[in-house]
């Protein structure tokens, strides 16, 4: 559950743009009654593809969303770092054409992003244990912490 919070912002962002719902659910391609749903925040839990294609049909991203909705991100992911591969255009044309791919090579490509988010991972853990080892104090030769 959303917390009850997205479906005055798609309301809103729909009414600002003037369309009635039957407009907004034939360019997201859904139905019009799960529009309606959507914006009267019956309990359900809508996916990201769909919550995307909504939010993009009226010129939004699904991070846009959530922020005018208040609601956190999951993990450690900040808006900040989404917006950052948001407005990477060529990022953007990538994404757009992910549908593209047959389930093979999409299948591939997120082993080999789950691979570098896994090695980066991996490196920040390695610099942070490095920071630490480095920022220990010195210790004299009696033990006392002066030389």
């Amino acid at each position: 559950m959303l917390g009850g919070r997205i479906g005055p912002v798609l309301a809103g962002w729909r009414e600002e743009l003037g369309w009635t719902q039957e407009e907004l659910a034939q360019r997201a391609g859904i139905s019009r009654g799960y529009l309606s749903r959507l914006e009267r925040d019956v309990p359900e839990q809508p996916g990201l593809t769909v919550l995307s294609r909504v939010c993009g049909a009226m010129g939004h991203s699904w991070a846009e969303l959530y922020r005018d909705a208040g609601l956190s991100l999951p993990g450690d992911v900040t808006l900040a770092d989404i917006a950052e591969g948001i407005n990477d255009p060529e990022l953007m044309l990538y994404l757009r054409r992910l549908p593209e791919l047959d389930p093979r090579d999409r299948e591939m490509l997120r082993a080999l992003m789950r691979y570098l988010f896994e090695r980066r991972a991996v490196e920040r853990e390695a610099r942070r244990t490095l920071g630490q080892q480095l920022a220990l104090p010195a210790v004299g030769l009696d033990g006392s912490g002066d030389e």
